[in-house]
């Protein structure tokens, strides 16, 4: 691994804010110029980390042009080992902050983003910190319906505690205390880099040891979803793959939670039977409504189907999510 771009000396105050990228430079330009617009951060220190995951190092060229107009200190590493785990886990080895936070290389911070989750974490010791996100079309293009499934919703007060809700989190707008949940020398399971979900089997260990996770809701981010990704196709199969990731993080913990397994079982099946009956009522006449239950369907199915052989591989190799 290589870096470039280090300031010397390690912050105490310090938020280190993990972007991994990976083939994207222009949503990673619009990222990182979001992050140079963040506002009333005067009494913490905030640095880059970008973390490449291609190959080539594509990203670094980006990285450079931008490194000038950064307020910030801005931090290229390459880790060419594929894979989403991999790029977060370089990430937090390189950061020196008392915080990190994780923005992707497809989303836009709010100007209050950063400042809104440390107010947070701050008024109530939060472990983990977490805002919402609102989906946006790439292109000028109408997001319309697809916009639920691309989107966190989160309906509590603000720094109401949300740890009752990590199996619908995930790390793309969050902010971890280091100490307390991210000091394990890999913590992001490599194991799968290519399926995703490695951030939600972190969160579930997380409330296992007894971390608390708290809402910011001016810690707004937007992400964008490319003209590809509009498609039921892809949010199927999104729906899909996220649905087992709510039942295979809980084998993974160890020991496998077996009740839980069967709990998430149960409502997959409880699903696909409502859903599955809604998409063929709605069948016949097509459209968005017929769409939308089959995409909730297909949620259902993947909490049944979710030992390894049925996985579809969205990053890496296969499509990045």
């Amino acid at each position: 691994m290589r870096a470039i771009f280090i300031a010397p000396g390690p912050y105490m105050d310090c938020v280190s804010v993990v972007t991994p990228t990976f083939n994207r430079p222009e949503p990673l330009r619009r990222a990182l110029a979001s992050l140079f617009r963040q506002t009333n951060i005067n009494d913490f220190a905030v640095e880059i980390i970008v973390v490449d995951n291609s190959l080539e190092g594509n990203a670094r060229v980006a990285v450079a042009a931008l490194a000038a107009q950064s307020p910030f200190a801005l931090h290229y590493l390459s880790e060419p080992r594929p894979g989403v785990a991999n790029a977060r886990n370089a990430g937090v080895a390189a950061a020196r902050g008392r915080w990190i936070a994780f923005l992707d290389d497809d989303e836009e911070a709010d100007p209050l983003w950063l400042a809104s989750l440390v107010a947070v974490a701050r008024d109530v010791g939060a472990d983990a910190v977490f805002g919402p996100i609102e989906a946006r079309a790439e292109g000028g293009l109408p997001i319309g319906a697809f916009a639920p499934f691309f989107e966190r919703r989160i309906t509590r007060a603000p720094r109401a505690d949300i740890t009752d809700l990590a199996a619908f989190l995930g790390t793309n707008n969050s902010m971890f205390d280091r100490a307390a949940c991210l000091a394990a020398e890999v913590n992001f399971d490599p194991r799968l880099n290519e399926t995703g979900g490695e951030d939600s089997l972190l969160l579930q260990r997380l409330v296992q040891a007894g971390r608390r996770f708290h809402f910011a809701p001016r810690a707004l981010v937007y992400e964008w979803a490319p003209e590809r990704r509009l498609t039921w196709a892809y949010v199927k199969k999104r729906n899909f793959l996220s649905g087992q990731i709510r039942v295979f993080v809980q084998d993974f913990i160890n020991p496998g939670r077996r009740g839980v397994i069967a709990f998430w079982m149960a409502v997959g099946v409880a699903q696909t039977l409502v859903f599955g009956a809604a998409t063929l009522a709605t069948a016949p006449f097509g459209g968005e409504l017929s769409e939308k239950m089959a995409a909730r369907l297909h949620s259902g199915l993947g909490k049944i189907f979710w030992a390894p052989r049925f996985r579809p591989i969205l990053y890496g190799r296969g499509l990045v999510s």
